[in-house]
């Protein structure tokens, strides 16, 4: 089996630190520049697309949309914990049991950092066995890739930052008055881990010019000075840019505050828009009523015949107050997008001005859908259903034919192992996901030989059905009703193909344990006649 390249020390998380930072590997000379942009909460099918109208121009039309794109786990951590990975939930998940008592923010505490997770981050490859130049600009995780401060949490010891996967750091959550992790920071270095490797971000003030505070534009500016600093200069460069926008608070930058057409939109009130089936539940419960975890004691199936699980079925219709802070945070997620747009397109206005566009592979994508009244839920992703799982995902470089589509199903998973394929490394054993180079890179003649040595080794993937899996985070918020709760914990499939087109979930609270072995109910829906899933018909 192929191991994570780190020392034996640093793949396991312990204290021992490297007296240096892990080398780079000689560099390739025919490998491309890789551009990975994906963005927070960001949906593809209520309205979060609607507005990236350069993105759309100058990268959709450009290269290819894959349609059927969807999310394996619907939130924060465990899906970029996917991403980075190239595994499954259930392969890097932690001892964390479902349903927890108490609230694992953005499902961190589901995740194995330190593990199962940093140590086979694809960047490391991309960077030790390529040589790449690698850069981070924006989000990594959830509290940050650091060592975290909470004694409780397993992931304590966990440390992205001195694994080797990038040269370059510039780390940070937030909309305004943030503080990154700068590892270029004036005093910052190595093993670049004190305070001097901390830069703020403070509207007009040290920053201004880049970005003027806000931090979209902030991270936009910073990695376009990286790629100008970094082009052209013998190494194959790959950039992992990862705005905040457009999660809650979705604070809008002030030159957009007040855009006419946002502050104009409603959430979108499409047929499952303040809906929870015809049979709801009658009794709703803070805790699983069939007993205590890890297994419960008290098997009841199908709870009072409801039509959906009891977090959808039990939130309250929305009144004329509910309805309309949905739309306002709907108006506030439109505004927060156009500077991701604007992000966007000063990287390919320095990729243009650099002379690399024409051998790099530009990726666009999110980490998840959203809700926004659809399915009762007022905010936030965790769902089973489409607004919750479909992702905007654009490939565009060398050999992939311009303005077309793919309706291959795949998910984040896949990501991983196709980033390494686009510079000719081989899928690891330990990755559950599949490179997809050779379904979108068509016209060979025109790719990087890294692309075209990989596609003769690894042929075109072909699918039926693609795998979603998702832990209660525990107890998520009261007002007015919970977000998450004991009774969304699930897996389940979308399939596509000659039988139709469904998608099928099993309820199990306390499935991590169990291995989904104990279902309280299962959801089923028909999505050719039943496109909004409205109708349970299992």
């Amino acid at each position: 089996m192929i191991r994570p390249l780190l020392s034996t020390a640093l793949a396991a998380g312990a204290a021992a630190v490297a007296p240096w930072e892990p080398p780079a590997g000689p560099p390739c000379v025919d490998c491309p520049n890789i551009v990975l942009m994906f963005t927070d909460d960001q949906d593809f099918i209520i309205g979060g697309w609607d507005k990236m109208d350069q993105t759309k121009k100058n990268i959709q039309q450009a290269g290819l949309l894959a349609t059927e794109w969807r999310i394996h786990t619907p939130v924060c951590a465990p899906s970029r914990s996917e991403l980075m990975s190239g595994r499954y939930l259930h392969s890097i998940n932690s001892h964390q049991i479902t349903p927890p008592n108490k609230m694992s923010s953005g499902g961190v505490k589901h995740v194995d950092l330190g593990g199962k997770v940093f140590p086979y981050h694809f960047a490391t490859r991309l960077r030790s066995e390529k040589g790449y130049i690698t850069g981070l600009f924006g989000k990594c995780m959830n509290n940050g890739c650091q060592n975290h401060d909470d004694k409780e949490d397993s992931n304590r010891t966990a440390n992205l930052h001195q694994m080797g996967a990038f040269d370059r750091w510039f780390e940070g959550i937030g909309y305004v008055d943030t503080t990154f992790y700068d590892n270029k920071a004036e005093g910052c270095k190595w093993p670049w881990d004190s305070k001097k490797c901390n830069t703020e971000t403070h509207s007009g003030g040290k920053w201004a010019g880049k970005g003027d505070g806000y931090d979209t534009s902030t991270i936009g500016n910073m990695t376009v000075e990286w790629i100008h600093e970094v082009a052209n200069k013998g190494r194959p460069f790959f950039a992992y840019v990862a705005p905040h926008a457009p999660h809650a608070p979705a604070t809008p930058a002030p030159w957009y505050e007040h855009d006419e057409f946002c502050n104009s939109i409603e959430s979108p009130r499409t047929p499952n828009w303040n809906y929870s089936g015809v049979n709801r539940t009658k009794k709703c419960h803070s805790e699983p009523p069939f007993g205590p975890p890890p297994t419960g004691d008290k098997p009841v199936f199908w709870l009072d015949g409801a039509d959906f699980h009891e977090l959808v079925s039990c939130f309250e219709y929305y009144d004329h107050k509910m309805a309309k802070q949905v739309d306002a945070l709907a108006q506030n997620r439109c505004k927060t997008l156009y500077s991701v747009d604007d992000l966007y397109q000063g990287i390919l206005n320095a990729l243009d001005e650099t002379n690399t566009l024409n051998n790099t592979y530009v990726l666009v994508t999110s980490d998840h859908g959203y809700n926004l009244g659809q399915h009762m839920l007022p905010s936030n992703k965790f769902l089973l259903y489409e607004h919750s799982l479909r992702i905007p995902m654009i490939f565009m470089g060398p050999g992939i034919a311009k303005n077309t589509t793919t309706d291959l199903l795949a998910t984040q998973v896949d990501l991983a192992p196709t980033i390494l394929g686009f510079a000719g490394i081989d899928t690891p054993t330990y990755m559950d996901g599949k490179s997809i180079v050779s379904n979108i890179v068509t016209d060979l003649s025109a790719a990087p030989r890294s692309v075209v040595d990989h596609a003769a080794r690894y042929p075109a993937v072909s699918r039926s059905s693609i795998f979603v899996e998702f832990y209660n985070q525990g107890p998520m918020g009261s007002d007015p009703q919970p977000l998450d709760d004991w009774s969304n914990t699930y897996i389940g499939l979308t399939y596509n193909g000659a039988l139709g087109k469904y998608k099928f979930g099993i309820f199990d609270p306390y499935g991590p344990q169990t291995n989904f072995t104990t279902p309280y109910m299962y959801e089923m829906f028909d999505l050719n006649t039943d496109p909004y899933e409205l109708h349970n018909i299992y």
